[in-house]
């Protein structure tokens, strides 16, 4: 997630949409006195090297801890991490709740929107610590709650605040869409087309992804009345 004053503008991130890639790339571009959350400590370390940033200006004040004491705060200290301000998949609410209701409706939001579907199937392809998966069907039964969570990045009380979406599956010339000078815009795209950040992990074929969702129907109406964005206003489809 980024919040940057020098261009007035916050990148919301949601779950499986390239949302690293695109924050990676942005950083390019970030300024000393923007919030960039957290990659992981492979991608820090790249960013500070090409970039001289990583996660920045996200500690948490001590009298902020006092004052609005969170559930993340105590999952951190129990880490024995000092608590952030942000979370990278931070939403829209907390977002606007920091930032206050002028400067939060001044600032453009930008965020990704993904086809419903072929998120569940890359989130279950998400498998870094490599443990063994139950069939498709009842893992997203299991996980049926991961359906519609990127509404926490793109609503605030059931109204979407998203003023440009970037469609995942045509990010390189989505990317035209930000509002930033044409220098600021090669910037970026030159970097995200050879930023691959956590890709390797969807490797199965085409056939056997549409026999997952087959195996599944049951997500279809979940999807129908969680992911209103996706459908009516990009009219995303089941892909079979």
């Amino acid at each position: 997630m980024i919040i940057s004053e020098k261009y007035k503008c916050i990148f919301l991130k949601p779950y499986k949409v390239a949302g690293s890639s695109v924050e990676f790339a942005l950083s390019s571009i970030l300024s000393n006195i923007d919030i960039a959350t957290y990659l992981s400590k492979d991608e820090e370390k790249a960013r500070q090297k090409l970039f001289g940033l990583c996660e920045q200006n996200n500690r948490k004040k001590l009298s902020d801890l006092i004052q609005n004491f969170s559930k993340q705060n105590k999952r951190d200290l129990q880490k024995f991490k000092w608590p952030k301000k942000f979370h990278p998949h931070c939403s829209a609410d907390d977002i606007k709740s920091y930032l206050g209701d002028a400067k939060f409706n001044d600032y453009k939001k930008i965020s990704i929107v993904r086809n419903p579907w072929d998120y569940l199937l890359s989130f279950y392809h998400w498998n870094p610590g490599k443990e063994r998966r139950a069939p498709f069907e009842q893992w997203v039964f299991d996980n049926r709650h991961l359906i519609g969570q990127n509404n926490y990045q793109y609503k605030i009380n059931g109204n979407c605040i998203v003023d440009i979406f970037l469609k995942f599956e045509n990010l390189s010339e989505d990317l035209s869409k930000l509002p930033l000078n044409s220098d600021e815009l090669s910037k970026i795209k030159n970097c995200f087309s050879t930023t691959f950040l956590k890709s390797g992990y969807r490797q199965k074929g085409r056939e056997i992804e549409i026999d997952y969702l087959k195996s599944a129907k049951f997500i279809d109406k979940a999807i129908e009345s969680f992911c209103d964005i996706e459908l009516n206003m990009f009219g995303y489809q089941r892909p079979y």
